[in-house]
């Protein structure tokens, strides 16, 4: 059975990565259209190395809502937005909400593990999650050829960046893909208690 908190949780993501934005544009003091300098956002909550030192975990969270261009910021809002969406519809807040933190913390663990010396920060890490779930998911079809589209313009993103798919949105698409397997399997599991019991 699903289960829902009195209100959707999509949007309240995608509100705290608007906030997110505007916040670092205020204490920035500049145009809310203007890039942030990646190397100023770890006072603001973003990720790098350190993090396995000081083991302030809390940034793996808080750098999910922190971007440094605005096009990508509107980018995985609008497209976490839709994936998060379906996937709560149909399976409730719960497997949203564990979809996108468990992938997401993922994706940045690999990103600060694999890259120590760089800044992570970014929704791109839970938005692969929310499309590697939404592949294997009961949802209908547009909405995985959206998935799709997402994770082959990600990967040419990638691609033309680094020459190789990032490490975290690597392990954040795992993730959701293995969530969302966990999910059908659980379904299933209920649905034949369910049957056998109708049957006794």
């Amino acid at each position: 059975m699903k289960s829902r908190l009195p209100r959707p949780v999509t949007p309240s993501i995608v509100a705290l990565i608007l906030i997110g934005w505007i916040i670092v544009a205020i204490k920035l003091d500049q145009s809310i259209f203007a890039p942030h300098k990646s190397l100023l956002l770890p006072q603001f909550g973003a990720a790098t190395g350190d993090v396995l030192v000081t083991h302030e975990w809390w940034r793996l969270l808080v750098s999910q809502f922190l971007h440094v261009h605005f096009l990508h910021m509107l980018f995985n809002a609008a497209c976490i937005g839709v994936t998060g969406n379906a996937i709560e519809k149909a399976y409730g807040w719960r497997v949203l909400i564990a979809v996108y933190l468990i992938g997401g913390l993922t994706g940045q663990i690999a990103s600060v593990w694999h890259y120590p010396h760089l800044v992570t920060d970014g929704a791109s890490q839970a938005l692969m999650a929310l499309c590697g779930a939404s592949l294997v998911l009961r949802l209908n079809t547009r909405l995985k050829l959206f998935a799709g589209v997402i994770i082959v313009i990600q990967a040419a993103l990638d691609l033309h960046a680094a020459s190789t798919i990032k490490a975290g949105h690597g392990y954040g698409f795992a993730a959701g893909l293995l969530i969302g397997l966990g999910v059908i399997m659980a379904t299933r599991k209920r649905a034949d208690s369910f049957r056998i019991e109708q049957t006794r």
